[in-house]
């Protein structure tokens, strides 16, 4: 007869509880939800697999990460450097207008990703080629299947026109770019890590986790990257994502749902703590919006997971598997 250490009946009554909460949100919803602990690549949870790691899709505002790096790394963007937001977008028109509230003063960085401003990032693609940005899509994982457990990966897809305005579809994450709930939570893993990301698995929270990929990022990169996705569960478009005493970081994104008459899908993609990564999500619905929709569900998780014992009885453990990355 095997007996279980009370720890062990813990860590896995938090992993079942965790995945149960997110079928019961999810019930009569379509899309997916993927839970992992970023520093080990363990799945916590998992709700439509198939859909998760083999289906992809215009990742919609989430892709303006990539651009956010591309351009910092590329030395196209100062640090400091302020965009105003004049709404509409020059390069894509009035279909892209802006729905963040009037801006006083001109956003930097990290403003324009915590309030997801369509001008300021459609203004920054045209610094970038087709080429660097289409590479630093690749960096960050889009193009390259992200296995899950129990479907058949996908690769999505990654083709930039030459055209200014096909540059700005793609940095909104709206044309020439599609990509699997598995490929986002992984991109944004990289940032939760500080450049590590470790393969997807259901392993024992005791298995040792097995990199996948680093990313080279500046420290300075990382930093306002990682600022701008906590503006925005603070004050941003993920508001409804925040965890009261828990630092989270996040970004939604609402894309047009292909051949469908004009229905959006939405998004939501996060981590938290921000100094010490225990839990990562993505979460994507067949209609719906990032702010509206995704974000609140998201938060919801992210409430439950961090007023349960499911932080102690799982993410401890796991968080020392990755003692080497920062």
């Amino acid at each position: 007869m095997v007996f279980l250490s009370l720890f062990a009946v813990r860590r896995l009554e938090g992993q079942e509880a965790v995945q149960r909460y997110v079928d019961y949100l999810m019930q009569g919803r379509s899309g997916a939800v993927l839970v992992s602990n970023p520093a080990s690549g363990r799945i916590r949870a998992v709700w439509n697999a198939d859909v998760a790691g083999g289906r992809a899709f215009p990742p919609g505002s989430t892709a303006k990460l990539v651009e956010s790096a591309a351009a910092l790394e590329e030395g196209m963007l100062s640090p400091s450097e302020r965009i105003r937001c004049r709404r509409v977008p020059e390069l894509l028109g009035e279909r892209y207008h802006c729905v963040h509230p009037p801006a006083d003063e001109p956003y930097d960085l990290p403003a324009a990703l915590a309030n997801s401003c369509n001008y300021f990032f459609s203004a920054l693609s045209a610094r970038l080629s087709p080429a660097t940005l289409a590479h630093w899509y690749s960096i960050f994982g889009f193009g390259t299947p992200a296995a899950v457990p129990g479907c058949h990966p996908a690769a999505g897809e990654v083709r930039i026109g030459a055209e200014a305005s096909a540059k700005a579809l793609a940095a909104l994450g709206e044309g020439g770019v599609l990509a699997t709930p598995a490929q986002v939570l992984l991109a944004y893993s990289a940032v939760a890590m500080r450049g590590a990301v470790y393969r997807l698995h259901r392993g024992g929270p005791d298995a040792s986790p097995s990199p996948l990929r680093r990313i080279k990022l500046g420290p300075r990169t990382l930093d306002l990257l990682t600022a701008g996705l906590e503006q925005c569960a603070q004050a941003g478009t993920c508001r409804a994502a925040a965890v009261p005493g828990v630092r989270v970081a996040g970004k939604t994104g609402t894309a047009a749902d292909r051949g469908s008459g004009g229905r959006t899908h939405a998004w939501f993609v996060g981590y938290a703590p921000i100094d010490r990564p225990r839990i990562a999500l993505v979460i994507l619905l067949g209609r719906g919006t990032g702010a509206h929709d995704a974000a609140p569900l998201a938060g919801r998780i992210l409430r439950r997971y961090f007023a349960t014992g499911a932080t102690g009885a799982t993410g401890a453990s796991e968080a020392t598997g990755a003692s080497g990355s920062p």
